[in-house]
C-alpha cells in the first residue's frame, strides 16, 4: 500500500480499520508512524490467517492536534509527508533517540498484546476439550483429574499474561513512552525534563 492511500485515511475520521496481508506486514510500521505523525494512534491489530485487521482511532490531544496540523499542510503544499526538523535539541540524559520506525513496532506489538480476542479463542477451546474430556474419561478420575488440571493451568496462564505483562511488553511500553516524550521536547511542546527525572 502507498504512503498516498494510507495518508487518504486521515481526513478526521474518528476512526477507521485497515487490512493488510501478512506477507505485507513489513508495511505496518510505516503506517502506525504516519499514523501518529497525522494525529491518529493504533489502538489494536487482530491477526488473521491472510490478513491482519488495524485499528486506528483519531488522537484529540493537544500535541497529536499539533502534529496533524503540520503534517496535513505539508503534504498539502509539497505531496509528501514528512517530519519537522526538531525545534529543541535532544538533551544528552534523554537519549539515546528513540527511532520512529521502532516505536511504530513497538505499538504494534502492544496493539497485539491488548488484543484479547485471541486468548479468549484460545480460553475457549481449552474448555471445549474438558468438557469433551469430562464426557469421554468419566470412568477414568485419575486421567480425567490429569487432563482436567493441565487444561485449568493452560487457561489460567493465558488469562494471567494479560494481567501481568512480560517483560518483552514492559520493554515495548518504555520504548513508546520515551518516544512520546523525546517527540514532545524536540516538537517544543513541553521543556526538557531535568536531569534524574523519570524519563530524563
Amino acid at each position: 500500500m502507498e504512503a498516498a492511500e494510507i495518508i487518504a485515511y486521515f481526513d478526521g475520521r474518528p476512526a477507521f480499520t485497515l487490512y493488510i496481508s501478512n506477507r505485507d506486514s513489513f508495511e505496518i510500521p510505516l503506517m502506525i508512524d504516519l499514523a501518529y505523525e497525522f494525529g491518529y494512534v493504533f489502538r489494536f491489530a487482530y491477526p488473521g490467517r491472510w490478513t491482519q485487521r488495524l485499528i486506528f482511532e483519531r488522537d484529540d490531544g493537544e500535541q497529536a492536534r499539533a502534529r496533524a496540523w503540520w503534517s496535513v499542510y505539508h503534504y498539502r503544499r509539497y505531496g509528501t509527508w514528512g517530519r519537522p526538523q526538531p525545534r529543541v535539541p535532544l538533551p544528552a540524559h534523554m537519549g539515546p533517540r528513540i527511532d520512529p520506525f521502532e516505536a511504530a513496532k513497538a505499538r504494534h506489538a502492544l496493539g497485539m498484546h491488548l488484543n484479547m480476542s485471541w486468548r479468549g479463542g484460545i480460553i475457549a477451546q481449552i474448555g471445549a476439550l474438558l468438557v469433551v474430556a469430562v464426557w469421554r474419561l468419566h470412568d477414568e478420575p485419575a486421567i480425567l483429574i490429569s487432563v482436567v488440571s493441565v487444561g485449568v493451568a493452560l487457561a489460567t496462564l493465558f488469562a494471567l499474561r494479560v494481567r501481568f505483562p512480560s517483560k518483552r511488553v514492559r520493554r515495548h511500553q518504555r520504548t513508546v513512552a520515551t518516544f512520546e516524550l523525546q517527540q514532545a521536547v524536540e516538537r517544543g511542546f513541553i521543556p526538557p525534563p531535568p536531569s534524574g527525572s523519570p524519563g530524563g
